[in-house]
């Protein structure tokens, strides 16, 4: 017999996503990028069925257009750091990827407000039934590295103004 079980969860990050390209792009020069602006260039394609590629659909949609001009599809994080640094594309990526890459300047982050996704990094445990300490003390620590480094973050973003 099946026993249904009840779960927590502890929301430790939102999927914010950002529009990364070099830092001498020409749309960094527009004062006002229009949606027409984002198709004008090449775009770097997340790999097929990731949830990247749901939300660079999802950016489709927003700005009216059905399809893009992808240059560069799949390949590692770095790769793709590595092509939009050296070329015009532009990339849909997670704040996270851009945010390590701040202080080598290589990428920075198109001034474009794109819709978000409705996913976050989180925590899942049973609320009733016995926890493993090791367990709790893990989650102690992963809970309270992503609340410092949310504060770091948000340093940061007061500190910096991206792409300008």
């Amino acid at each position: 017999m099946w026993k249904c079980l009840t779960y927590a969860e502890t929301c430790i990050r939102c999927g914010t996503k950002l529009r990364p390209c070099r830092p001498d792009h020409p749309l960094l020069r527009n004062r006002r990028l229009r949606a027409h602006d984002l198709t004008s260039f090449p775009w770097v394609a997340p790999l097929p069925g990731s949830p990247l590629m749901s939300d660079l659909q999802m950016i489709l949609m927003s700005i009216g257009m059905s399809d893009l001009n992808i240059r560069y599809s799949g390949g590692s994080l770095m790769s793709v750091i590595n092509f939009l640094a050296e070329t015009d594309a532009l990339a849909v990526l997670p704040f996270s990827v851009v945010f390590a890459q701040r202080k080598e300047s290589r990428v920075t982050v198109l001034p474009y407000e794109i819709p978000q996704p409705s996913r976050s990094l989180g925590i899942l445990r049973r609320v009733s039934g016995p926890r493993s300490p090791a367990a709790e003390r893990f989650a102690g620590h992963v809970t309270t590295a992503f609340e410092n480094l949310k504060h770091i973050i948000k340093r940061h973003e007061n500190a910096v103004v991206w792409g300008r």
